[in-house]
């Protein structure tokens, strides 16, 4: 009976691991076929939280996947789950150091955007790991964070460029090159003309030439007649006196005459021959001298189509590089500028400067800048703030926010100043996405071993005055009391958080989750009303 139920028991669990196997097969085979990230980030989940128990480390790898998916689409509360599998996966697998660094993006993520829940459980296993690896300070700062955080129940960057002024020397090279094209057409032109004379001369002189001999023959043929009718003449005198001749010296005259007659057409007659020779000759020749003429012309014709064809060729590439490089330039020009001030200093070639009232200035600057900067190579450290800026740039394009410069490791944008109508709302919105790619990019460099970067962003609104300056090298900038405000938000506030100011919480008060800090003391400022965003309502 024992050997029975003990069969039975071994079957059922054969079955169910079976179906747990065919289960995440069949997961695996609908994530390879999925073409949405919605439904990658799914998949990816549920499959994760299938291995969680026979796999965790191969779990959390899925669960990793789907964080990322998450993130791109915008998800944070799938990310902030996400975030904690991948944490619970690594936690399970014993690697306490990268289930360390994902419960702190999931504390992070959860915490911005009030996810109460998964914050206070990222919060117990943060401190549970602490005390395994019996760091009681760690413990107890973890702690104290749930404390703070049950009590409460409840942040800009500086790009700028150089527009170079290359395309005005470009422009005169070409506008060069076209002259001397120009000239070279007019000298073929005028080639062209000189060989037209020439034929016109030489045809001319043959013609001239051939007058001469049709006009040679007809005198001569003129004195062969006159020739003829002399010797007939002479017949005719000479019948008359063989009147008085003899039979005999009658009939030796008339041989005579008759011989002499022959001659004399025998001689016409070569002369009407050689005469309609030289007319033969004369017209060939003039029939060759207009052919070779017509040939010359059609080649001289042809010669003179191609130059202006290659010409016109090379003047439309020309042309193109022109189009391509005044493109190139406007780019450049709408990359370092606002589109109606890029528009104003091609048009005017100066830009006038404008007051705005109500613009929303952000800074962003680096904690322990210095100390990355020593762990790093220069290669290394410009490519991680490249990678950081870039990411910036991304996020507040997305609310139509003005990028206005860097200065080292600190960054400022502002909205408010350009025809994109981004408020204080978006900005704020913007801050919080900035804190959490830093938070999403810390966990990463941790599990590498690697130096990260932490920020403290600071937001005020207020007037600006913004304009151009430079002649040579454009920069676009702001200035006004408004931006040294955000800066003394920025140092007033805590790492991985977004400070504000009275201003900016009066505009933006019912669209986020707020923690009143009172007066704090601010540089040069005195004390003034600071408020941290605690996350999206």
């Amino acid at each position: 009976m024992r050997n029975f139920t003990a069969l039975i028991l071994f079957a059922l669990l054969s079955v169910s691991q079976s179906l747990h196997a065919q289960s995440v097969s069949e997961l695996e085979s609908r994530l390879k076929k999925a073409t949405s990230k919605n439904d990658k980030m799914t998949l990816n989940y549920q499959i994760a939280e299938k291995l969680l128990a026979s796999n965790p480390a191969k779990a959390a790898e899925y669960a990793q996947q789907a964080t990322q998916f998450a993130n791109e689409i915008g998800d944070k509360r799938r990310e902030a789950d996400a975030a904690y599998l991948c944490a619970e996966g690594s936690y399970r697998a014993r690697d306490y150091k990268s289930a360390s660094g994902r419960y702190i993006r999931s504390w992070n993520t959860a915490r911005n955007y009030g996810l109460r829940e998964i914050a206070l459980n990222s919060t117990e296993k943060l401190q549970d790991i602490a005390l395994k690896q019996n760091d009681f300070k760690e413990a107890l700062k973890w702690s104290r964070e749930t404390v703070n955080y049950l009590r409460e129940s409840g942040g800009g960057g500086r790009s700028g460029g150089d527009a170079q002024r290359k395309l005005e020397n470009q422009l005169a090279a070409i506008e060069a090159d076209n002259r001397s094209l120009r000239e070279q057409l007019a000298a073929a032109t005028g080639q062209t003309q000189v060989l037209e004379n020439t034929y016109q001369n030489q045809i001319k002189e043959v013609q001239e030439k051939t007058q001469q001999e049709l006009t040679q023959t007809h005198a001569a043929l003129s004195q062969a007649t006159r020739d003829k009718l002399q010797a007939d003449s002479v017949v005719r005198r000479n019948v008359l006196q063989l009147k008085n001749l003899s039979e005999e010296q009658m009939l030796d005259s008339i041989v005579r005459a008759q011989q002499e007659r022959e001659i004399q057409v025998q001689k016409t007659r070569l002369a009407e021959a050689k005469l309609q020779q030289e007319r033969s000759e004369a017209l060939r020749n003039l029939l060759a001298a207009a052919a070779g003429f017509v040939l010359i012309l059609a080649t001289l014709f042809y010669m003179r189509f191609r130059a202006k064809k290659r010409m016109a060729n090379e003047l439309t590439l020309k042309n193109a590089e022109v189009e391509a490089e005044q493109k190139r330039s406007n780019d450049l020009l709408l990359n370092i500028l606002p589109p109606a001030i890029a528009q104003e200093l091609k048009t005017r070639n100066k830009v006038k400067a404008q007051k705005y009232d109500d613009a929303t200035v952000m800074f962003v600057d680096f904690k322990g800048f210095t100390n990355v900067a020593e762990r790093l190579s220069p290669e290394s450290l410009v490519e991680e703030l490249d990678f950081c800026f870039s990411n910036f740039d991304r996020i507040i394009s997305q609310y139509g926010i003005e990028n206005i410069k860097t200065i080292g490791d600190a960054y400022l944008c502002a909205a408010g100043l350009s025809d994109k109508k981004a408020t204080s709302r978006d900005i704020v919105r913007a801050a919080l996405e900035i804190q959490d790619f830093l938070l999403g990019l810390r966990a990463e460099r941790m599990g590498q071993g690697l130096p990260y970067f932490e920020a403290r962003i600071g937001i005020h609104t207020g007037p600006v005055v913004a304009g151009v300056v430079g002649a040579k090298k454009f920069a676009y900038d702001i200035w006004g009391d408004t931006v040294n405000v955000a800066a003394r938000m920025e140092e007033a506030c805590e790492i991985g958080r977004v400070n504000v100011s009275e201003n900016t919480y009066w505009l933006t008060k019912y669209d986020f989750e707020w923690q009143n800090r009172g007066r704090v003391a601010a540089k040069n400022k005195g004390e003034m009303e600071m408020y941290y965003v605690a996350g999206l309502k």
